[in-house]
């Protein structure tokens, strides 16, 4: 039996529902949060939430200008944060008020890291700055300025680290989860050829190789798919993000020996140029995928 997979957004810290619009400047407030020191170094965050009553959400790095107290443009280039922190995907953020100084962020929240140097030994023989305000270009359009409390002087050898906005955490549950189990053996069964453009349909069995019967429904694997020009010389995936939630309910429990197919969806980019490439797919459970098949897939006109 196959059955027909419903991509789902693979749960985040707090999930973003389905349809929730990226944030525009009007529907956000911040400010300032609390900023520490280290090796000369200063790390400060800008807290965001929500001013409206719907949804939305911040993802990515933003374009940050600072100004001095006198409102006047800093020079200062914009660089990752010197944390070098990955991206943590996207913030939802909800009608809260502003995150406080020295607060963890709450539900409906976010926050974006600023850093930069603050001893001369760094940049020798260029004068420092102090930085009165930054002016945070929203993704989904427009600009929040922040006004920055006196902090220690800035030299702007040493950039401006920005990192992704960072969303809030749920609360940690102290209460023992049993381990989960090792995600099924896959097999893909796919055609050898797609056309760009096309809807590629292609079917993934699921196998339980275990002892025990597995329950799908309670410990359903997110899944990955990806389809790559040059993946052996790391080439970036075509389309976009490809990470969801298997549709898991049909299938059920498996004994042990049993399998389960499932039928994919995948849209073939338009813009993709005919020629060889690799259809990645993976499954496992929260962002780790433990399991991967590749297959060649050639992509005609």
């Amino acid at each position: 039996m196959v059955f027909n997979e419903t991509p789902q957004p693979t749960p985040q810290a707090y999930p973003v529902p389905a349809g929730t619009p990226p944030c525009n400047a009007s529907q956000l407030h911040a400010g300032w949060l609390d900023a520490q020191g280290a090796t000369g170094r200063l790390y400060g965050g800008i807290g965001f939430a929500g001013t409206t009553p719907y949804a939305c959400y911040l993802e990515g790095t933003p374009m940050v200008k600072v100004f001095d107290t006198s409102h006047r443009p800093l020079a200062i280039k914009q660089q990752p944060s010197f944390g070098g922190m990955p991206p943590s995907g996207p913030a939802l953020i909800e009608p809260a008020p502003i995150p406080p100084s020295h607060a963890s962020l709450q539900y409906g929240q976010a926050a974006l890291t600023l850093d930069w140097d603050t001893q001369p030994e760094m940049c020798l023989g260029s004068p420092g700055v102090v930085i009165g305000s930054a002016v945070v270009t929203i993704p989904g359009g427009g600009t929040l300025s922040v006004t920055i409390p006196t902090e220690p002087t800035a030299y702007a050898c040493g950039g401006l680290g920005v990192s992704s906005f960072e969303p809030a955490l749920q609360p940690v549950d102290v209460t023992v989860i049993p381990p989960e189990p090792d995600p099924p053996a896959i097999t893909l069964h796919a055609a050898a050829s797609a056309a760009a453009g096309s809807t590629f349909r292609y079917v993934v069995t699921l196998s339980n190789h275990s002892k025990a019967p597995l329950n799908l429904t309670a410990t359903c694997p997110n899944y990955e798919e990806e389809l790559f020009a040059d993946l052996a010389h790391g080439s970036p995936p075509l389309g976009g993000k490809h990470f969801f939630q298997l549709n898991c309910t049909p299938a059920g429990t498996l004994a042990p020996g049993a399998e389960a197919d499932f039928e994919m969806v995948f849209p073939v980019p338009p813009d993709a140029a005919p020629g060889k490439y690799t259809l990645m797919f993976a499954i496992g459970y929260t962002n780790a995928m433990t399991r991967t098949l590749e297959q060649p897939l050639t992509i005609t006109a």
